[in-house]
């Protein structure tokens, strides 16, 4: 007969491995609901501007459709972008470094340093260095993506 009992032994990989691809699918899910979006918001200002043109006004007065939120995306450019990227990955690896300290306390307070639990803290603080260095490394240097000094 087939045991299908809930144990530790089942719940845990499955969670492990359930999460990260839960958030996969809600970050794809984000982009394509951000892409509909801003693809819905350009459409109407090209209409408007279609409107308007039937209605006798010259295109030249007519401000240009703006970018409708897709700036910064890989879809246009922006001069912001890569200060965007950089911040990011430093926001991205200060979070996973903070998860993996939390993961060392938490070992740390229950005692199951036996257990090789440890090493799951280990790995996750490797990838936030890696983040926190590649966020670092490609940080705009200099006046680009600055913002403007008042004064």
């Amino acid at each position: 007969m087939l045991d299908l009992s809930l144990s530790d032994d089942v719940v845990v990989p499955f969670m492990i491995f359930a999460i990260p691809v839960v958030a996969v699918a809600g970050g794809i899910l984000a982009g394509v609901i951000k892409t509909v979006s801003a693809h819905r918001l350009m459409e109407a200002a090209v209409r408007e501007r279609m409107a308007l043109v039937a209605r006798g006004i010259d295109p030249s007065k007519i401000p240009p459709p703006g970018d409708a939120g897709l700036a910064g995306s890989w879809l246009m450019s922006s001069p912001d972008y890569p200060r965007y990227r950089a911040q990011g990955l430093l926001i991205g690896g200060v979070a996973t470094l903070a998860g993996s300290l939390a993961w060392l306390g938490v070992t740390a307070a229950l005692r199951s340093w036996e257990d090789g639990d440890w090493g799951i803290a280990v790995v996750a603080g490797s990838v936030a260095l890696a983040l926190i260095l590649s966020g670092l490394i490609i940080m705009p240097r200099g006046r680009q993506g600055a913002p403007p000094h008042a004064g």
